[in-house]
């Protein structure tokens, strides 16, 4: 259980040393890279795979969301609004 909380802690770390900003909502939003990734798809997936998502540059111009259960359109938008 050690292990597994401070593997989280270093992947919150990860994301906000990247300039990534936690909302209520549980989830990390970097505005200047417009992606978006929710707290359960952090703890389903490992360091190596969210290191390499965060050093993938979004070249598409849209918000990219990493969740585990795909938010629906309204609840992108709602998620993303005061960082547009």
């Amino acid at each position: 259980m050690l292990e597994y909380d401070f593997l989280e802690v270093k992947k919150y770390e990860l994301l906000e040393d990247n300039n990534y900003t936690r909302d209520d909502r549980d989830f990390y939003i970097s505005k200047t890279q417009k992606k978006v990734f929710s707290f359960q798809r952090i703890s389903n997936e490992s360091i190596a795979w969210l290191e390499q998502e965060i050093n993938q540059e979004n070249t598409s111009g849209e918000w990219q969301f990493f969740c585990t259960n795909y938010p629906s359109e309204g609840l992108q938008a709602d998620i993303i609004s005061p960082y547009s």
